[in-house]
């Protein structure tokens, strides 16, 4: 029993000195040289366009800044203007204005500003004159930007209004590509 004992206090002894010793090495560490990793960033902008419909009531063009902090949301404006010589009516079902989908190169949408939102659930009517803009801003967060990996995602916009006193198509239906460097 005593040997058991005694082999049992070496045991513990022998690892806490152990323990001890490892941590006392890792304490001198030199720190005067310093490693420095180099990490590029990529940067994600908007490529040119592309509309599927020739003549409609509104126009619509998607911009945004050059994306390039990925700890911040990437904002996103979408502007719809009347390009008509006459004033365009517009009603929308709720207060949703558009909606921006992220597509990957499958074409499978992998996120939509609208799944995120909560909105209004009103009958409201807009009137758009001669070259007047209606704006829809919109925020992709950083987790979704940090799927945006090599060519082929794209933004999509769905327009929510719907023409009063028209059978043209409200706006051109479009994607817009997304190009990384």
């Amino acid at each position: 029993m005593k040997r058991f004992i005694g082999c049992l206090s070496l045991l513990l002894v022998g690892c806490s000195t152990t323990s001890t010793d490892v941590t006392a090495q890792n304490t001198d560490v030199d720190t005067s040289k310093e490693t420095k990793s180099v990490v590029k960033a990529k940067s994600i902008s908007l490529g040119a366009g592309v509309s599927t419909m020739a003549e409609t009531l509104l126009v619509g063009f998607l911009e945004a800044e050059t994306y390039t902090d990925s700890t911040k949301a990437m904002s996103v404006k979408h502007t719809a203007t009347n390009s008509q010589s006459y004033p365009v009516s517009l009603m929308f079902n709720s207060g949703m204005t558009a909606d921006l989908g992220l597509y990957d190169p499958k074409g499978q949408q992998i996120w939509s500003s609208s799944q995120d939102m909560m909105y209004t659930q009103a009958l409201r009517t807009v009137t758009l004159a001669p070259a007047q803009t209606i704006e829809t801003r919109f925020s992709v967060p950083a987790a979704v930007m940090a799927k945006v990996s090599g060519p082929g995602y794209r933004f999509s916009v769905k327009f929510a209004g719907k023409a009063e006193e028209s059978a043209m198509p409200v706006i051109n239906a479009g994607s817009t590509p997304l190009v990384v460097n």
